[in-house]
């Protein structure tokens, strides 16, 4: 009879240090700690490449003596590019074709036939203009990140040498400023509406006098192919709460705890009137040994699947009490917290979670594999009330 109290005290006790265990785990937040809380890529992701077509308008000295629809002209452009954050990217254009203008001066070298009733004679020219600019995402500043938003407004800036072919030293700098509208047609192509303003040196179209600068307003269609990796990841990282924080959630722990060994003495004091029943019956009772194995819980670090020293120590206690009952079965069931990753990485981490608490029960500590149930869960917010807390593997 000793014998069977000591083990109803002890199957008693398993459930309250299995709590006491748990409820000591050390409380975290999370902040960023990327830019604007995503991580900045690596040097070859979240490049594309853009080609557009559409029309252009130059704005000279006397271009506007002229009917606006015969200075219209064929315009193309050819973009290379990376993003490196969600609202911050880079780029390289090639732009241009030709220039059509009117100039009341018959000498001037882009000048084409002769003059119209007004004196006007027609200029035109090919150019091509090569610049650099910083793309700003401004729906993803304002708005925040989101893979499948349709449309985003990119506004730019950038400088750059426009050329013009019939005059081989005719180079001018240019500053160059635009819109570039896009709307998304699948995850890795965009349609393009870009809106762009040119200004540049006078001298560029051959007049004299005048205007200190002349313009370009370019207007073109085409799209956009975003090669892989063409996400962005949230990025956070655990940061122990604050003293004051800490000394709180511990003292709250402190007092759960003793309530629950109070509810335990309680069940205590139950199982010694039934053994006092059991000592006053005048009769033998046979008792079948079982060991009952209360659910365990194994957690993890953010991002992490690996199984501490001290976590092994806890599964070689848990897989002696598994062995002493080989009839039965038991399920081991991963989890990650839905805040961090995608729900294809969290399915994946979770799996692994079970999976090396499985390896260690039955490698390391010799559990029968037949005994053991392996299921991942995925992402989840509601299983405790705190994100560390949800990253965890539990074996019952």
């Amino acid at each position: 009879m000793k014998k069977t109290f000591v083990m109803l005290l002890i199957i008693a006790s398993t459930p309250l240090l299995s709590f006491a265990q748990e409820r000591t785990e050390i409380v975290v937040q999370e902040k960023n700690t990327g830019w604007s809380g995503y991580v900045t890529n690596r040097f070859w992701d979240n490049w594309f490449i853009s080609v557009g077509a559409g029309a252009q308008v130059y704005f000279g000295q006397s271009d506007s003596k002229g009917k606006f629809g015969k200075r219209i002209a064929p315009a193309f452009d050819f973009s290379v590019g990376k993003w490196f954050m969600p609202s911050l990217g880079l780029r390289a254009q090639a732009s241009g074709f030709r220039l059509k203008g009117f100039t009341y001066d018959p000498n001037n070298m882009y000048v084409k036939g002769g003059p119209n009733h007004k004196g006007l004679y027609k200029q035109s020219w090919q150019q091509f203009n090569v610049h650099g600019d910083i793309l700003i995402n401004l729906s993803n500043w304002i708005g925040g990140y989101r893979v499948d938003r349709f449309y985003e407004a990119v506004p730019y800036i950038g400088f750059g040498i426009m050329h013009a072919c019939r005059a081989a030293d005719n180079n001018v700098f240019t500053a160059n400023a635009g819109l570039i509208n896009k709307m998304r047609l699948s995850d890795a192509f965009d349609l393009n509406i870009e809106i762009r303003g040119s200004v540049f040196e006078k001298k560029f179209a051959g007049e004299q006098g005048g205007k200190r600068a002349n313009g370009i307003l370019t207007v073109t269609a085409g799209f956009t192919y975003k090669f892989n990796q063409r996400h962005f990841q949230r990025s956070v990282a655990p940061v122990v709460m604050a003293e004051d924080i800490a000394l709180a959630a511990t003292a709250q722990q402190l007092e759960d705890t003793r309530a629950a060994l109070a509810q335990q003495q309680a069940y205590n004091r139950e199982l010694q009137t039934e053994l006092n029943q059991v000592k006053n019956m005048k009769q033998e009772v046979k008792v079948e040994k079982e060991v009952l194995v209360a659910p365990r819980a194994i957690f993890f670090t953010i991002n992490r699947a690996n199984i501490t020293a001290k976590d092994k120590i806890n599964l070689k206690y848990l897989a002696d009490q598994i062995k002493q009952n080989p009839d039965k079965q038991y399920t081991i069931v991963g989890y990650a917290d839905k805040a961090t990753g995608t729900p294809e990485f969290n399915m994946q981490l979770s799996r692994k979670r079970a999976e090396n608490v499985y390896n260690v029960l039955t490698k390391d500590f010799g559990v029968n594999p037949s005994q053991l149930k392996v299921e991942a869960k995925g992402g989840v917010s509601d299983l405790f009330d705190s994100n560390p807390l949800n990253r965890v593997t539990i074996i019952e």
